[in-house]
Order: C-alpha cells, then structure tokens, then sequence
C-alpha cells in the first residue's frame, strides 16, 4: 500500500496481522527525519550537505591521489551517506564524470565510495551550486572572489574548509580524526 493513508481500526489489525505491507518514504512522528520501508534506509535531514572539490583536495596532483583520500571519503559517506555531493568542475550534472576522471587512480574500494557522491551542476562560480538553505561544509582549495564574496554575503566563509595539501600533505587525515562541523549546526549531528 502506497500513499498517506488514514490509520484506521481495520488498517491497524490488518497491518498487524501481515496483510497489508507499507511502502515507500514515510514520516516518522513529528521528526523531521524520514523512513523508508522499502529499503530501511533513514534521511537525516539534520545531516549538512558536504560539497567535495576533486583537484587539491582528493588528488595532490593531476596524477597522485591526496594522501588518505580514502580515509577521507570513508570517514565523509559514512557520516554523510545521503548528503555528499561533487562540487567541481570535473562533474557538471553527471556523478559519473568525476569517477571516470579520477577512478583509474584509485583503488576499487575507494570507486565505489565514490559511487555514492552526488552531483552538482553550476556555471561561473561553485557558490551558485550550495544549498545555503542548509548547513553544509565546502571541501576545496582555492576560492575565487565572487564565491569569497556569496560566503561572506551568507555568513557561511566558515563552512569553506581550505584544503592546503602543498603546506599540510596529510591535511585530509586531519579531517579523519577531527571532523569539522557547519556554523550554527550543534554537536548532536
């Protein structure tokens, strides 16, 4: 059975009894988090959305990957499974591209972590791909001006974390142990 449906007497025995299944999303109660049936999975609408740059931060170079790049990614899509997204120009709408990118580079595990990123589509600045309606954290290494200057207009500069690799090539097992946290999101996520 599919849809809202009224929670009857006769729905609640036959529920009961096993004769009729509940699919799909549903709300639980008055959480603002969601339940599917179908495949147990829980949304975390609490969770903030983590945009991820590839050049700088995943890779050192063109050709070697960030030192515990799949610590990283391991440590983000198990905290963020459902809100990690590719914020970079190796993307633009298609999750695919990024792995055919960089995929040759890395190892299978890591592939398919990568597998699990969502995709952006943007043009001019990567500002204009972020829910600012949300919390989130910014994974990259360099920011333009208009992206400094849409951050700032959105009191969210903090959530840029500048990743450096040239100063700190272990900066990304940083992030393993001490996970950053959005402004205004508090340590219950």
């Amino acid at each position: 059975m599919y849809g809202i449906q009224a929670l009857t007497d006769t729905l609640e025995r036959d529920l009961k009894a096993g004769k009729v299944h509940l699919g799909g999303c549903a709300i639980m109660g008055a959480d603002p988090n969601r339940h599917c049936n179908e495949c147990e999975v829980d949304f975390d609408t609490k969770a903030p959305n983590i945009y991820l740059d590839i050049d700088g931060v995943l890779l050192a170079n063109d050709l070697t990957p960030a030192n515990y790049s799949k610590e990283f990614l391991a440590t983000v899509l198990e905290r963020y499974p459902h809100t990690t997204y590719w914020l970079t120009t190796h993307c633009d709408g298609d999750s695919n591209v990024p792995i055919q990118h960089i995929g040759h580079l890395f190892d299978d595990e890591t592939v398919e972590l990568m597998k699990k990123i969502k995709p952006t589509s943007w043009q001019t600045a990567k500002t204009r791909a972020i829910d600012f309606d949300r919390p989130f954290l910014w994974f990259d290494d360099d920011l333009f001006y208009e992206e400094k200057e849409t951050l700032v207009s959105h009191g969210a500069l903090d959530n840029w974390i500048e990743v450096d690799l040239a100063k700190n090539p272990d900066q990304l097992a940083e992030f393993v142990t001490s996970f950053p946290l959005p402004v205004n999101i508090t340590q219950d996520i």
